[in-house]
């Protein structure tokens, strides 16, 4: 449930089995890759949350672009495609892809863009205008690619918007994120999950340095 509406999301229905798929196995001794898109992380109901109050993209001339990084089950890019955004959901599995493309039939949207590619490679030639990810800042080797890519990829006037449920890897972001030439602010934020038990986390709303940081 995000902001009183329901979404359904497609995920497996035993994740833990892909720790003994062969090509995660190959993956995780070439590069400790783990399949971590299987879950719906509670990060990701924060950053919704927060996506759920945008204005309607109709509201604008012409929608803005959204990419979700590392978009896992996919459930940020789907608040922001109601709302009307054009949205292009990305990671680093095809098979979170595949599930979040699925996902947006059973919800009566249309399939999102996809693009599958490791955020520590640049893509050239490729901006949009607001940049959204959930829990992506779980290793500390994830911070400075992070920040960069959404140096490179971030229209001069967008923004991004990075959850985080207060990992100690993150606590530097911050200050990584700024070395990279982006203005930064923080907020704390918080929810309820199903049982009514809270689930805290922080948002982090990046802009290139020469402009405002939204309110």
């Amino acid at each position: 449930m995000v902001r009183g509406r329901t979404y359904e999301l497609l995920a497996p229905a035993k994740g833990e089995a892909l720790l003994d798929d062969p090509r995660v196995v190959e993956r995780f001794e070439r590069d400790e890759y783990m399949p971590y898109w299987a879950m719906l992380w509670p990060a990701a109901l924060l950053l919704a949350d927060i996506v759920a109050t945008w204005e309607p993209a109709a509201s604008h001339p012409e929608p803005p672009t959204v990419l979700e990084l590392g978009c896992g089950l996919g459930l940020v890019g789907l608040v922001a495609a109601r709302l009307g955004y054009r949205v292009t959901v990305s990671d680093h599995d095809e098979d979170a892809l595949a599930f979040a493309r699925e996902s947006a039939r059973r919800n009566g949207l249309p399939p999102p863009a996809t693009r599958y590619f490791d955020w520590r490679e640049a893509q050239q030639a490729w901006h949009v205008d607001r940049i959204v990810a959930a829990d992506v800042l779980y290793e500390a080797r994830n911070l400075e690619p992070v920040a960069e890519f959404i140096r490179q990829h971030l229209n001069a006037e967008g923004f991004a918007l990075l959850s985080d449920p207060h990992r100690r890897t993150a606590d530097s972001f911050e200050l990584t994120a700024r070395a990279c030439g982006l203005s930064v602010a923080v907020t704390a934020v918080e929810r309820s999950d199903e049982g009514g038990l809270p689930i805290r986390g922080r948002i982090f709303h990046l802009r290139h340095r020469a402009t405002r940081l939204p309110s």
